[in-house]
């Protein structure tokens, strides 16, 4: 299963019931998962706003509530097709096949592709959505206000042994 932990914590830094967030996580994770058994790709747009973001796409009439096992599965099969699946804090996908767009923000990288390079550029203009980007080739990435999110530690030893530190008085004699 897929790392969602940068979901998880963007989510609890949410002001929402503590359902909301659960049911989103429970949702993303089950979309996110299905995308990669099935080896594609997908983009998720969870919507948090008071009012939701006009995202151009495919508009449902009837939003499908995906706390119901059969529209969850409905939305695994739409996460196929190109562009990202609207989903609101209500828990119901609102729209499929949506274009996210936007400015050219900082951190655009072309060799990521372009579900990446759009989650960057439109949550930058919406800082109220939360995109999560599923790569054939890539781990998942979770992104906010235009900066993808990550738990990775970059750090890395300098040692290049097992060396003994100095004596404090060799110490003081090489820094004359």
């Amino acid at each position: 299963r897929p790392n969602l932990v940068q979901l998880e914590e963007a989510l609890i830094e949410l002001e929402v019931d503590s359902s909301v967030r659960h049911g989103l996580y429970q949702i993303a994770s089950a979309i996110v998962g299905t995308s990669c058994e099935r080896q594609h790709g997908c983009s998720l747009a969870i919507d948090l706003g008071a009012t939701r973001v006009t995202i151009p796409g495919q508009q449902l009439g009837t939003s499908l509530n995906l706390t119901q096992q059969d529209h969850l599965e409905l939305a695994q099969s739409l996460a196929k097709v190109d562009g990202a699946l609207h989903i609101g804090a209500d828990l119901r996908l609102h729209a499929f096949a949506c274009l996210l767009d936007g400015e050219g923000v900082p951190g655009e990288d072309r060799a990521r592709g372009a579900r990446f390079n759009s989650a960057l550029r439109f949550t930058a203009r919406h800082p109220e959505v939360i995109v999560v980007v599923v790569s054939s080739d890539r781990p998942v990435s979770v992104i906010q206000g235009g900066v993808e999110l990550t738990a990775q530690c970059e750090w890395r030893s300098f040692a290049t042994g097992n060396s003994t530190p100095p004596t404090l008085s060799d110490w003081l004699l090489e820094s004359r």
